[in-house]
């Protein structure tokens, strides 16, 4: 299998035919994959990097975007198990990152009999967290003046991009898609032994709102490790956090002799 997925919905950028293991990173609403890919400048040749990107962004601007979970996540396990599926996986996931990186690890170990090694996971509460369930709201049909002041309320979207409303125009439907995914990834906690057996690491932003930890750690069998940066909810964007993140990632997959 070559090590570089010819599917739109990979972008890497330093292919690594011998890598030991392949980390997949999953973006936050209305982000994409170009951030994540210039990982691979910072880890070892051991770990080769894909930045996930989904429908209405990027190099696949032109297609319509999904605002399925259930369709988004089952394209990407699809995709991993078919065409990148021949080596140990590792999953990168900030907020709706997150979420979706939980939701298509436990679909690749009910569908396809395999789990990422370890979960990193930033930014959110987990989906059957009480808080967020009662705190979440639809915004798949209100109207694009009611979207644009939610943004602008939430914060983490670009000013320029606020500023500019035929930029806007375009980045709405992806925007909408996405926020309309995180809605549906909410539900009541799930019943008997957890469905994945890998190790979490969590990192949040000291400024961000609270997540509830407690309920990640029932997610996984595996080991729950917290972390928290200096820094609001997109704490990551700045280097000196998202090079810590990397630290823990080389940490926990070091580099054998001779690779």
């Amino acid at each position: 299998m070559s090590s570089s997925s010819t599917c739109p919905l990979m972008n890497c950028r330093c292919p690594r035919p011998e890598a030991s293991h392949r980390l997949f990173c999953f973006p936050w609403a209305g982000g994409g994959s170009i951030f994540y890919a210039n990982w691979a400048n910072y880890l070892p040749p051991n770990i080769e990097v894909y930045g996930i990107t989904l429908r209405g962004r990027e190099t696949r601007m032109a297609e319509k975007p999904c605002a399925s979970s259930q369709e988004t996540v089952a394209e990407i396990a699809s995709t991993i198990a078919s065409e990148l599926g021949d080596k140990p996986i590792i999953f990168f996931g900030h907020s709706m990152g997150c979420l979706l990186a939980y939701e298509t690890a436990v679909l690749l170990k009910k569908v396809y009999g395999r789990q990422p090694e370890h979960m990193y996971l930033s930014g959110v509460s987990a989906p059957h967290t009480k808080s967020r369930r009662e705190n979440m709201r639809d915004l798949s049909d209100v109207k694009d003046e009611e979207f644009h002041e939610h943004l602008k309320q939430l914060g983490g979207t670009p000013q320029e991009l606020l500023d500019n409303q035929e930029l806007l125009k375009i980045y709405l439907p992806a925007l909408k898609a996405d926020y309309t995914m995180v809605y549906q990834i909410a539900y009541e906690r799930p019943t008997g032994p957890a469905a994945l057996t890998c190790n979490f690491t969590f990192f949040d932003g000291i400024q961000d709102e609270d997540h509830n930890y407690d309920d990640w750690k029932e997610l996984t069998q595996g080991s729950f490790s917290l972390y928290k940066m200096p820094g609001g909810h997109f704490y990551l964007k700045e280097p000196y956090n998202y090079l810590r993140i990397l630290e823990f990632i080389r940490r926990d997959f070091p580099q054998a002799f001779g690779c």
